[in-house]
């Protein structure tokens, strides 16, 4: 019978470890390229108009990365973010911006795409909103400005029992206020629903910005705008407490805080780059708010006292006299 040396035992042995770790490594770098795609999968990022699958800031990105089907619409090999940028920098004034903006409403789908010039906002499902979205908010020589007078009011989030969906910036009637970003204007004419005096500006970097309670609109919806360019004057128009600027940053319809974007005390942006969570766009749970009826109460009164509206407190409590409240009763009112 024919025994192996110890030397012939070692080198089995030695090749049998080292199959089982090769083995152990290949396996590991599938696992890790599965959960790779998986992440990447599960985050966009929007530049130019399209809608990637991978960060196209990159280098050495392979020519055949997949790019998603769903865009933000039909992009035009027309560049029409860097035509403005470069607009902006040159005497612009002899171009034609009308017809300018009338092309890139019509050729650029960041702009044709639920494009309504008589609504505040658009339709959205926070349900379709990827984990996370990138924006490239500034590009080349682009520039922001951020409109403060001093006296910063109030933040974004839950107050008086609903959402406030933006800055209220202090400041004194008759105050410029200024476009932020490059865009054109979607929306500039007295908002019933308690904005006033309202322009939207939807931007090159995919976002929308909201002006509101403005003493005098100086725009008009399809209007090319560029940063720092005149929208109107402050006031205090609509449901407003005194003269302040009430500011919003949206994407598709949804809005979320500004301070993503500024940062408040130094007045800049916190980076060129934007990356929104899905949580970032969608509202917070709210407790209801209530108030016990005292006897000579009138709804008006009590609406004053949580800052709301009486219709508001009718529709929420199914009211339609506003005459007849009983005392004792439990009212929802926010």
């Amino acid at each position: 019978m024919k025994y192996l040396d110890p030397k012939g035992m070692n080198k089995i042995f030695f090749r049998t470890c080292l199959t089982i770790s090769l083995l152990f490594f290949v396996l590991s770098h599938v696992e890790a390229q599965r959960r790779k795609e998986t992440v990447i999968r599960d985050t966009i990022w929007i530049m130019d108009g399209k809608e990637y699958t991978y960060n196209p800031l990159k280098k050495n990105i392979p020519a055949t990365s997949p790019e998603k089907d769903k865009k933000i619409g039909k992009t035009s090999t027309t560049n029409y973010r860097s035509l403005v940028d470069s607009l902006r920098l040159l005497d612009y004034l002899s171009i034609n911006l009308d017809s300018l903006a009338g092309d890139i409403l019509s050729k650029d789908t960041i702009f044709s795409t639920d494009w309504c010039t008589e609504c505040v906002f658009e339709e959205s499902d926070q349900k379709e909103f990827p984990d996370s979205i990138f924006f490239e908010l500034l590009k080349n020589s682009e520039d922001f400005y951020y409109n403060q007078w001093g006296t910063f009011f109030w933040g974004y989030g839950p107050r008086w029992g609903r959402m406030h969906r933006g800055l209220d910036l202090g400041l004194t009637t008759g105050d410029t206020i200024r476009s932020t970003f490059n865009g054109i204007v979607r929306y500039a004419e007295f908002n019933n629903g308690g904005f006033g005096n309202c322009v939207v500006v939807r931007h090159f970097n995919g976002i929308e910005t909201l002006y509101a309670h403005m003493s005098e609109i100086l725009v008009k919806p399809g209007q090319l705008v560029f940063t720092s360019d005149v929208l109107g004057l402050g006031g205090s128009t609509g449901r407003s407490d005194g003269p302040h600027l009430h500011f919003e940053t949206r994407f598709k319809g949804q809005s979320f805080d500004p301070l993503k974007i500024f940062n408040k005390d130094n007045f800049t942006i916190h980076s060129n780059l934007l990356v929104l969570r899905k949580k970032d766009l969608i509202d917070p749970e709210i407790p209801r708010r209530y108030h016990v009826v005292k006897k000579g109460e009138t709804l008006s009164q009590i609406a004053r006292k949580y800052r709301t509206s009486v219709t508001n407190i009718q529709r929420l409590n199914g009211i339609k006299n506003v005459n007849k409240i009983s005392v004792g009763k439990r009212l929802i009112v926010g």
